[in-house]
């Protein structure tokens, strides 16, 4: 499954992505379907199914997570109006856990409503 996910191919850049900020265990990229002003998705480099999947072993990785979370609200200015989504289940298009980080207005259907 992780050989076919979709975020394991752009992190060994075998799909062409705008890559953001890159850390040691995490990656961020824009979405190329944006639902905001701001969406950046943010992916451990390692396979993660879903929160559910969260490890002991994985609390680096969510605190790295979370770090380039803020970093990305901090440096686009983001403070204001912001959300973090973090989808699970049949909500969850890629099996890969990640990170929405959305700021902005909100793109709905052609029409721009108030993220907050």
């Amino acid at each position: 499954m992780k050989d076919d996910c979709v975020f394991c191919k752009i992190i060994r850049k075998e799909i062409p992505s705008e890559i953001v900020y890159e850390m040691t265990n995490v990656v961020a990229f824009e979405d190329k379907e944006p639902s905001s002003d701001t969406h950046i998705l943010v992916v451990p480099k390692k396979h993660i199914s879903n929160l559910l999947d969260i490890k002991k072993d994985d609390n680096r990785i969510i605190e790295q997570m979370l770090r380039l979370v803020k970093r990305i609200i901090e440096e686009k200015k983001l403070e204001d109006k912001y959300k973090v989504v973090i989808n699970g289940g049949e909500y969850q298009f890629v099996p890969h856990l990640h990170m929405h980080v959305l700021g902005g207005e909100m793109k709905k259907e052609g029409d721009i409503t108030k993220l907050c």
